[in-house]
């Protein structure tokens, strides 16, 4: 039986997993609500995001100030990108097309991590050093910290969609994008928007695991996937349900390794999504 310090550093480590989940889920659900896109390449935005935070600090600049730095730059690659390869063009497939430029770009941007970085793992400085005792178990403090800047990020987020006049344009832009344009609102400015703040998210989430895992260059294939998991468990375009799906999975992918060993925790998640299909086709709060 394992003991109680074993089972309280599973919990933790799964609910921190599990921010990180919400906050892939929440960048590729907004860039799919309003693009109308699935952007491929996500994980290697988080991935390159991981890096930037890696060559920052190398440069002898603070953990901190490398992250939120790292945010704006993938913002604005997110812009360039928006613009340069994701826009929708005329008589043009854009699903088949964004896939097809998604796919080539994550070979283009891992490639290129393994040329500039190389395949051998990177470690990024701790967040903070450090722990203290739950219940007789030592918790990581960095753990902590992690759930907590996914915490105030999720937040941020909720507060601009929900009270700014962009943020608002951009819900709008998503629950209908042609009776949007009829009011005046621009959906070339929406997509730019939602792709800068997909690709922050992305960023913060690779800075935040790289400070508690380890980088490679094919890190943000995992992520990408559970970020997709997520969606189809809390429901396309529902921030509550991306929160809970990213709770249930990063639950699981904490305590069930712990309980059964790394199979049955690598096959778990994918019954679980298929009973959630099954029973509830949109997701757990997904919009009918």
């Amino acid at each position: 039986m394992k003991s109680l310090d074993v089972w309280v550093q599973a919990i933790i480590n799964g609910v921190a997993l599990g921010w990180l989940y919400v906050l892939m889920a929440l960048g590729m659900t907004l860039i799919l609500s309003i693009m109308g896109i699935l952007q491929l390449a996500h994980g290697e935005i988080y991935m390159m995001g991981a890096f930037l935070v890696y060559y920052l600090t190398r440069q002898s600049i603070g953990i901190y100030p490398a992250i939120a730095l790292s945010m704006v730059v993938m913002a604005a690659v997110g812009v360039i990108l928006e613009r340069v390869l994701f826009r929708p063009r005329a008589n043009q497939d854009v699903v088949l097309t964004s896939i097809v430029i998604s796919t080539g770009l994550t070979l283009i941007l891992s490639s290129a991590a393994v040329v500039g970085f190389g395949l051998y793992t990177k470690s990024l400085p701790f967040l903070i050093s450090g722990s203290f005792s739950v219940a007789g178990a030592g918790v990581p403090k960095d753990r902590i910290l992690v759930i907590g800047f996914s915490v105030a990020a999720l937040l941020l987020l909720y507060g601009f969609l929900k009270r700014t006049r962009l943020g608002l344009a951009m819900v709008a832009s998503a629950q209908n994008r042609e009776g949007s344009f009829l009011k005046g609102i621009n959906p070339n400015q929406m997509s730019m928007a939602a792709m800068a703040i997909g690709c922050a998210l992305a960023a913060l989430a690779g800075a935040l695991a790289g400070s508690i895992l380890q980088l490679q260059p094919y890190m943000g294939s995992l992520p990408m996937i559970n970020g997709l998991v997520t969606i189809v468990l809390g429901g396309l375009g529902s921030i509550p349900g991306a929160v809970i799906g990213g709770m249930i999975l990063g639950l699981l992918n904490g305590i069930l390794p712990v309980m059964f060993g790394p199979a049955v925790a690598a096959v778990a998640p994918l019954v679980i999504v298929i009973l959630v299909l099954l029973f509830r086709p949109k997701g757990i709060l997904g919009h009918d």
